[in-house]
């Protein structure tokens, strides 16, 4: 049995919603419908809901330091020690 479900939405957001929708071939309400089918499968929301922290700004001096500092070590430790030692050395993503 179907039912009506009522709630505030921003306008914006809505219209986008909707011209989104529309370009899919579905009502918002298909598109709400899809969402709580999955909300049910996954017992909570079907998408990670995180805080995610930025990135910490990294100086071009530090970046150099620590390549230095990995060249060093690797000048003179074999790659499996290498590997076992804990170097402190940050990961950039680009």
């Amino acid at each position: 049995m179907d039912t009506n479900m009522t709630f505030r939405i921003d306008s914006e957001v809505k219209a986008q919603m909707s011209a989104i929708c529309n370009q899919l071939g579905m009502t918002t309400s298909t598109a709400f419908n899809i969402f709580a089918n999955a909300f049910v499968r996954a017992k909570g929301m079907p998408f990670a809901v995180t805080i995610t922290d930025e990135p910490a700004k990294i100086s071009r001096e530090k970046m150099l330091a620590d390549t230095d500092r990995l060249l060093y070590h690797l000048s003179f430790r074999p790659w499996e020690n290498l590997l076992n030692r804990n170097l402190n050395l940050i990961t950039i993503s680009v």
